[in-house]
C-alpha cells in the first residue's frame, strides 16, 4: 500500500486539441508537474497486479465560507464539508490516473476498485491511496 499527498491546487483533465492532424495533450505539463512530487513514493518497478485507487481532492475554502468575530475567522455553520461545484469529478480521477501511469502501475486500466471524493479543507492538495489488490485463489 502506498499513500501520498501531491500538494498542489487539484487540475482536471482536459480535453485532447488537435492542430492540423496533429493531436497534443494540453495537461501533459501539468501531469509531469504532478508526477515529479509523487516520485518520491513511487516503488522500483511499476505493479502488474490490479489496483485499488482512493483520491481526495481537498480545496481550500474561500474566505466566503468563513464569518469574522474578533478578528478570528470562524467557519459558517452553512459552508459544506463535500465541494459539488467545478471540476468534475471523472476529469480529476483521469488526470491523477494519467499522472501516475507508467510509474506506480503499467497501465490505467489495472484500476478495478476506485473511491474518490472533492472535499473543502484548510489547503490544497490531492490524498492518494494505491493499494494493490491479491489475485483470488
Amino acid at each position: 500500500m502506498i499513500k501520498f499527498l501531491i500538494r498542489t491546487r487539484p487540475k482536471p483533465q482536459q480535453r485532447h486539441r488537435s492542430r492540423g492532424r496533429f493531436q497534443y495533450d494540453p495537461s501533459s505539463k501539468d501531469k509531469k508537474d504532478c508526477l515529479l512530487q509523487a516520485k518520491e513514493y513511487a516503488p522500483k518497478l511499476p505493479t502488474l497486479r490490479n489496483i485499488d485507487l482512493e483520491l481526495t481532492f481537498c480545496y481550500k475554502r474561500p474566505r466566503s465560507h468563513y464569518r469574522s468575530k474578533n478578528k478570528k475567522l470562524i467557519l459558517k455553520e452553512d459552508a459544506g464539508f463535500y465541494k459539488s461545484s467545478r471540476s468534475d469529478l471523472d476529469n480529476l480521477v483521469k488526470f491523477v490516473a494519467d499522472s501516475l501511469q507508467g510509474v506506480f502501475y503499467k497501465d490505467d486500466a489495472q484500476i478495478v476498485s476506485l473511491n474518490a471524493n472533492k472535499v473543502w479543507g484548510s489547503e490544497d492538495y490531492v490524498y492518494v491511496k494505491i493499494d494493490s489488490l491479491r489475485k483470488k485463489s
